[in-house]
């Protein structure tokens, strides 16, 4: 039996050990002092003060450096030079995050091993948008809501840190900050990109600040055949927010988002096939012949023959509104959503046809208190939401409508209250309590071919910790910390490829340590957790054929521990700087080990989904003249097993890639990317199931092979 504490254990060992190891992941490596280039981008960051309703880059900095817990912080320079197509392509330096890619403008995003193996509509992590919720009332998310080029700054607090926003769940809270009038660095910028596979992408943003009066708006426009066989996608990406200012203190700001989202399915392969040719798509299911010259009867011709797609519309408007008072400030947040999912797929799921509705509304304080002659924080907060979906099936006939399969009228809804205190104990000591109060209703009325049924759970979860600065520019953490998750409407219905199936909500008690700081070229964040969790919520596999579906049941007990370390260095930093260079080597490090706890049917065998270990590394030479290059490295020594019996993984892989830009003038400035450099085959993404797996088992995605992309910017 292996000892997963002493495993666990030993890989932070290691790593502590690292000689002058001290403050990274995405924070601490935005925060890194010493060279010349360094320190012009962090004055040019403050010089976006912000406002009431959308602070600047350095005031979130300084806010998320008050967390006592794992944080992490991208701004757009991190990747505005690359071709990020999703949310997880912004994600790759945060430790503790896997993405990878399932589909074109697709992620499969697991923080902590949240929704460790879900599939196209995401659990376990809340994603907001200028704090407000995007997850949707039903518990899932879907990450293309967010448009990666309209976004200037991504706020990451993983596990039950995201209690600031409301959320316990495993994963967390990410939350995504948009430019508005006043941050936005240009007036205009247009971005044009383009590369392999036919890719296009175009942009174009503005962005003015009046006396009382602000505006930023932008549209993205994407279009590309994809690197597989039917795989292609194109989307329409429109969003806007104007703020208006209420006196001297108070702001209100609205925003319209607006998408059309259309792409193509591949589908899964067999390792064999998907380790031959990247470009594939999955081959039709047929049966027989039976006797030599019989008939062959085709049951699924496959993502061509069906036409799989998955094409999302949306409209969302939404407000926010900030009134600061001397000690204290309130939001009062409101938005509505209207969705229309088109989603075709296997014979036996069929075509899945939604129309949903969501509407709610948060009422937040916060406030500065004196306590011993020491200043601290205190937030209380309020959130409702609720959704109607209308939720049909209809049979796939070479990917037309055929005959009504199901009909469901689905109603979901959330109500929670939390409070969190930051209470200072010393001068170099603070103290953190919180709670959330949490009811969620998830109900499946049917009207055809379908199973009603309800889930009502409630639940109270506390949260404790200490934070700790022994000097400047070092903070030391610990917190404890109950989880709560309930299953989302997907979990119960398969997407509404089965009938309904009461589940229960996942439950889990975090326990955290770790640290952030700077150290002259060095800079560090760690963090070490242990999560043990009842009935957490898995997705099984189905087999229908060699093809599988998603299912999703609660487990016995399980456990999911990690180590998450970055670590910045900058390279020979006071020669380089007197040359005008800054070289700095980025090291990502993530240990997942996630198993179940003496489970009847699978022992404490390892959890399916995630590889064990994850190293991202990159070198980047930057250069006050206005260029740079960098080199980057993804490792990953074993892939993560595809069946819970632990009998199948996916092979491990290195992908090396390059990235370069280069002011032209003041106003341009041209990029370019190469990804897989070495054109490897790999898997990029696993489906999961319970059992061992038969040789032709199809659950595996081929990752992109070598590609470039390349593209210029305009600003004025």
């Amino acid at each position: 039996m292996v000892d997963h504490n002493r495993s666990v254990l030993g890989a932070a060992c290691l790593f502590i050990a690292l000689p002058g190891i001290t403050n990274a992941v995405g924070l601490g490596q935005n925060q890194k002092s010493g060279s010349t280039i360094i320190e012009e981008i962090v004055v040019a960051g403050e010089r976006q003060p912000g406002s009431p309703t959308a602070r600047g880059e350095a005031a979130a900095r300084e806010a998320l450096s008050r967390v006592p817990g794992a944080i992490g912080f991208v701004g757009a320079g991190e990747f505005a030079d690359d071709f990020a197509q999703s949310i997880g392509d912004i994600l790759v330096f945060t430790p503790g995050v896997f993405a990878d890619t399932s589909a074109q403008r697709e992620n499969r995003i697991s923080v902590r091993g949240s929704g460790l193996n879900s599939s196209f509509e995401r659990r376990g992590i809340a994603l907001y948008r200028d704090g407000i919720p995007v997850t949707r009332a039903s518990g899932s998310t879907e990450f293309q809501e967010v448009d990666p080029v309209t976004v200037q700054y991504v706020e990451v607090y993983k596990g039950a840190n995201g209690l600031r926003h409301g959320s316990s769940s495993l994963g967390g809270v990410i939350n995504m900050v948009t430019p508005t009038g006043i941050t936005a660095p240009d007036t205009f910028n247009l971005r044009i990109e383009g590369g392999d596979f036919d890719t296009r992408r175009a942009s174009a943003a503005y962005a003015h600040a009046w006396d009382q009066i602000d505006v930023f708006a932008a549209y993205t426009r994407l279009d590309s055949d994809g690197y597989r066989d039917h795989s292609a996608v194109d989307s329409h990406y429109g969003f806007a927010n104007v703020g208006v200012k209420l006196g001297e203190r108070g702001e209100t700001r609205t925003y319209l988002t607006l998408l059309r989202d259309d792409f193509e399915l591949a589908g899964s392969l067999s390792l064999v096939d998907a380790l031959r040719d990247e470009s594939l798509a999955a081959r039709p299911v047929s049966i027989g012949p039976f006797f030599p010259g019989g008939p062959t009867t085709v049951l699924d011709p496959g993502p061509v023959g069906d036409d799989w797609d998955r094409n999302l519309d949306v409209i969302r408007l939404s407000n926010i509104t900030r009134v600061d008072f001397d000690h204290f400030g309130v939001d009062l947040g409101a938005w509505y959503s209207k969705r229309k999912l088109d989603h075709a797929i296997t014979r036996f799921a069929g075509i899945i046809d939604q129309d949903e509705q969501e509407g709610g509304a948060l009422l937040r304080y916060d406030g500065s208190l004196t306590w011993r002659g020491r200043g601290g924080e205190w937030t209380v907060g309020v959130e409702a939401n609720k959704a109607w979906n209308d939720a049909r099936t209809w049979a796939n006939l070479d990917g037309r409508h055929g005959v009504l399969a199901s009909d469901a009228k689905q109603t979901s809804w959330n109500g929670l209250v939390y409070a969190q205190l930051d209470l200072p104990l010393t001068d170099r000591w603070s103290g953190i309590v919180g709670v959330q109060a949490v009811r969620n209703s998830r109900q499946n009325a049917a009207i055809l071919n379908n199973v009603s049924g309800r889930v009502l759970e409630s639940r109270i979860n506390p949260r404790f910790g200490v934070l700790w600065n022994p000097q400047e520019n070092t903070t030391l953490f610990a917190n404890i910390t109950r989880g709560y998750e309930p299953p989302t409407v997907a979990d119960l219905t398969a997407g509404g490829a089965l009938p309904f199936t009461p589940l229960k909500a996942q439950r889990a008690w975090t326990y955290e340590i770790g640290g952030r700081g700077q150290m002259g070229p060095l800079a560090w964040d760690i963090a070490l957790y242990h999560s043990t969790i009842e009935d957490e919520l898995l997705d099984y596999g189905v087999a229908v054929g060699p093809r599988f579906i998603s299912f999703t049941d609660n487990g016995t007990d399980t456990v999911h521990q990690g180590v998450e370390l970055g670590v910045d260095y900058e390279i020979a930093a006071d020669m380089l700087s007197k040359e005008g260079l800054a070289l700095t080597l980025r090291q990502i490090y993530t240990f997942n080990n996630f198993y179940f706890k003496n489970d009847p049917a699978f022992d404490d065998n390892r959890l399916a989904g995630v590889p064990r270990h994850l190293y991202i590394g990159e070198l980047r030479l930057d250069s006050a003249a206005g260029w740079y290059t960098s080199l980057n490295f993804r490792w990953v020594p074993d892939g993560a097993f595809v069946d819970f019996a632990n009998t199948t993984d996916a092979p491990g892989y290195k992908l090396l890639g390059v990235t370069a830009g280069w002011d032209i003038t003041d106003h341009v400035r041209v990029f370019v990317s190469g990804e897989n450099l070495t054109d490897l085959h790999y898997i990029s993404n696993v489906g999961t199931n319970a059992n061992q797996l038969r040789e032709r088992a199809t659950l595996f995605t081929p990752g992109q092979g070598r590609a470039w992309f390349g593209g210029f910017t305009l600003s004025l």
